[in-house]
């Protein structure tokens, strides 16, 4: 069966990613059966420029999610059993990005070997894609399980208020974050700094030559933590996070006047009160064995999210050595390298003429889909515009104007301020101090946007997504699943969020 065979549904919107972290994703598709012993997933993605749709069959979505349900049900461990089977594998495909593309000498490598290398990296990179995305098959939608249980049990059994305070302890990361050990190792560098005469004015005002003159240990502790952590917010094509981007997040604590010390101290001893109090409201809640697994699950799935992007974004950080050697032979930007299909990579490395056309054309408009052979299709002109017009049912919204939107909340609060919409990292640069943060569904690349942010909305999202996890490490109001709220809303727009009843209001 082909992918013509199958039923389109448009499942979710996303920003915008390359074609070949596109195409990645729809192999991981194809491995479930090989992996899991179930149905293979017929899932693709659709980008229009800057927007990017995830389009599924949701009949075979429905029977992935029953067999992995069945899986987890005869086998209470078996959802751990993934997570530390995703965890091991990402932490060995990383020692394999890392000391065979990025410590190695790339421009000494034959055609041959490059292309030998991109395509381990294809099938190493969608392999941990299907082990990621296991858990939102299990937990995703008018599917989900973990999240659906977990509410159901929690509410059958407490107040709204305690409801509340034991969802947001049960859905707290079991473990750090890469994002978090960065955040602990930038605090511990700022602290034997912090009491020097003048340091936290020139900081805040002086340029980063300045800084650097004035300051010269300082400036270079703070580069070697760029090198150990600048790829944690790259994500599929970054860039990765430099000097400045690292200044602004001091520069971000310092304005907030945020006690450093005791910010410190308060995240180290974060995982340990709160392990404390999910025994205590265990302990209180006397589940059966049944809701004891979901009460364990949930924080461990939450951390298990990010944890992965992370693990993928270092592979992905990586691999951008070995695309741009690719681009330097054939004289093409890293963008446009990014949009070749491997079979044109082989074409044009053997000397062969690339179809430049063809690569813009993807660039700006194409179309992933696995095929039950294994194979993955890739449409892009005139085929993917008829099989967006033959498949997909894309529905131009007539959004009325509306002054209020409802969503879900994902961190209590209630503020107001001027909304500033940001996807992607080159849209960073407009966020103010105490702007509310309007976004599709928020990355790890938009961290030093939403660190500045007063509150964080999003149409897609739900209570476990990056945007919920990020307000509540930062502590700020945010909504999500809002839906409508970026065709409503724009830059310069004053809005209310009273988060505390996932409710938006335009002023």
């Amino acid at each position: 069966m082909s992918y013509k065979n199958h039923q389109w549904t448009i499942m979710a919107n996303d920003y915008n990613s390359p074609f070949i972290r596109n195409y990645i994703w729809a192999v991981c598709c194809t491995k479930y059966t090989q992996l899991f012993n179930i149905p293979n997933l017929v899932g693709g993605i659709f980008v229009d420029s800057q927007n990017m749709k995830y389009i599924f069959d949701e009949k075979r979505w429905g029977e992935c999610h029953d067999s992995l349900r069945k899986k987890v049900l005869d086998d209470h461990k078996y959802f751990e059993h993934i997570i530390d089977w995703q965890m091991d594998f990402g932490k060995k495909f990383n020692n394999w990005t890392e000391k065979n593309i990025y410590q190695t000498d790339v421009k000494k490598l034959s055609a041959e070997k490059i292309v030998s290398l991109y395509k381990e990296f294809i099938d190493r990179q969608s392999t941990l894609y299907t082990l990621g995305v296991a858990i939102p098959i299990l937990d995703f939608g008018n599917f989900s399980f973990v999240e659906g249980n977990l509410e159901k049990f929690l509410k059958s059994k407490l107040s709204s208020e305690e409801y509340n305070k034991a969802f947001r302890i049960f859905t707290e990361p079991t473990f750090n974050s890469f994002a978090k050990d960065q955040e602990i190792a930038l605090l511990e560098l700022i602290n034997k700094f912090y009491n020097y005469k003048n340091w936290v004015n020139d900081i805040q005002n002086k340029s980063l030559t300045e800084i650097q003159n004035i300051y010269p240990k300082f400036f270079n502790l703070l580069n070697k933590h760029v090198e150990k952590f600048g790829w944690v917010y790259y994500v599929y094509a970054g860039p990765a996070y430099t000097t400045k981007d690292f200044i602004g997040f001091i520069q971000d604590y310092l304005k907030k006047n945020i006690d450093l010390y005791k910010k410190l101290k308060e995240i180290k001893n974060s995982q340990i009160q709160t392990e404390k109090s999910k025994k205590q409201w265990i302990k209180k809640l006397k589940p059966d064995s049944f809701n004891l697994m979901i009460l364990n699950l949930a924080g461990k799935m939450v951390w298990a999210k990010p944890r992965r992007k992370d693990l993928q974004s270092l592979s992905y950080y990586h691999f951008e050595k070995l695309q741009r050697e690719i681009g330097r032979r054939l004289q093409l930007s890293l963008a446009q390298v990014r949009s070749m299909p491997i079979e044109m990579i082989e074409v044009g490395l053997k000397g062969e003429n690339i179809d430049l056309d063809k690569i813009n054309q993807i660039q700006k408009y194409h179309i992933c889909l696995p095929n039950d052979d294994l194979s993955v299709s890739i449409l892009y002109g005139k085929d993917a515009k008829d099989f967006v017009d033959q498949n997909l049912e894309i529905v131009v919204e007539e959004v009325k104007d509306v002054s209020t939107i409802k969503g879900n909340c994902a961190f209590p609060g209630k503020v107001t301020g001027i909304v500033k919409v940001i996807n992607l990292p080159q849209e960073m640069d407009k966020m103010e101090y105490g702007n509310i943060l309007l976004s599709i569904g928020t990355s790890p690349s938009i961290v030093l946007a939403m660190k500045k942010a007063a509150a964080i909305i999003t149409d897609e999202g739900g209570l476990t997504c990056h945007a919920a996890i990020v307000s509540r490490e930062l502590e700020i109001p945010c909504v999500v699943g809002l839906k409508i709220a970026t065709k409503i809303l724009k830059d310069g727009d004053v809005v209310e969020v009273d988060a505390n009843n996932g409710i938006i209001k335009k002023l």
